[in-house]
């Protein structure tokens, strides 16, 4: 029989082929407001097996910022599956970000 504790840290845990990604942010300014839904939302419709998002404030945790290297935000890194990747930029760029995460792209229909 499992403590309340050991039950809730296996539901946080990462399943097989669910995303872990660490989103580094500059506070609450616009760019990091558009940067967290544009990456949500790609999620939501990309990611069958689901996701973790862990959401860093730079100013709030600079002890991860300098532990973890980061050098601009916005910044994503993808933690699980492996390979670990990291993506800097806005997430404008649909099939560069889905590349990265490594979730198939989005099918295009040609009119």
């Amino acid at each position: 029989m499992s403590t309340p504790a050991a039950r809730a840290a296996e539901e946080r845990a990462p399943t097989a082929g669910q995303l872990h990604l660490t989103l580094f942010i500059n506070g609450a300014s616009p760019a990091s407001a558009r940067s967290m839904r544009r990456l949500r939302d790609l999620c939501d419709r990309h990611c069958p097996s689901g996701y973790e998002l862990e959401i860093v404030d730079i100013y709030q945790q600079p002890e991860l910022v300098v532990s973890r290297g980061v050098l601009a935000v916005p910044t994503l890194i993808k933690e699980l599956p492996l390979p670990v990747q990291v993506l800097i930029g806005d997430f404008t760029d649909e099939q560069r970000v889905l590349a990265t995460l490594g979730l198939p792209a989005a099918e295009t229909t040609e009119v």
